[in-house]
């Protein structure tokens, strides 16, 4: 028996990583990106509504309120659309978690067995954020597609509340789909610092050094 040593192992050369990795690293990360410039122009939008710090808001980068109002809403369409494309690929995962948080079981099939607590975790962030991306869209387009002008807040709208009360419930339900989505990526950091990697050298995990353990071959001694 005679052993080869370690340095003459040569670690297996790193494959290209399919099509379909690459497409869903990239929706997952301009998705973030799209959501935080959502974020940032519905907060100055909601901080400074019609009659009040209008002339603050239109000296912000040179941009009048119309402007912020579209770049919210073209960031907010593309967050919510790249949102649903990243359930669709995800589906099977979020419907793991929606069925843990709902019956305490991740399959139907597998044994009752108590899941560990950053899975229950885990699953309580996916559930809320599938709850509270529907009610920012909906808070959100209801106050948009109703009639803009200085007194246009007091106008009652669906279920008796005014354009200002739609922009506060956008506002509470964005924020806490904020926080959620926070959360949710740095519980799942790992899957963002992969899909960065990809994008960035090709590869979804960093190469593994060959082990020091000797190979083995048969031969005469």
């Amino acid at each position: 028996m005679t052993t080869t040593p370690a340095s003459a192992v040569r670690p297996a050369p790193p494959t290209r990583a399919k099509g379909i990795y690459y497409a869903r690293a990239l929706v997952a990360l301009v998705m973030v990106a799209a959501w935080a410039v959502s974020s940032v122009t519905g907060l100055l939008l909601w901080l400074t509504p019609h009659g009040q710090g209008m002339r603050a808001l239109a000296s912000a980068a040179g941009l009048l309120r119309s402007d912020w109002t579209d770049i919210h809403v073209v960031a907010s369409v593309t967050a919510v659309g790249l949102t649903l494309v990243h359930v669709t690929v995800m589906r099977r995962g979020a419907l793991a978690y929606l069925r843990l948080v709902l019956t305490g079981r991740r399959r139907v099939a597998v044994p009752v067995r108590r899941p560990k607590r950053i899975v229950l975790v885990r699953a309580a962030l996916v559930a809320g954020l599938l709850v509270a991306v529907p009610l920012v869209v909906v808070s959100g387009v209801v106050p948009w597609l109703a009639a803009d002008g200085p007194r246009s807040g007091r106008a009652l709208l669906l279920f008796a509340l005014t354009k200002r009360d739609w922009a506060d419930v956008h506002m509470v339900a964005s924020m806490a789909a904020l926080a959620a989505a926070a959360s949710h990526i740095v519980v799942v950091r790992a899957g963002l610092v992969s899909d960065l990697r990809l994008l960035a050298t090709g590869q979804r995990s960093a190469g593994r050094q060959a082990t020091s353990r000797p190979a083995i071959r048969a031969g005469g001694a």
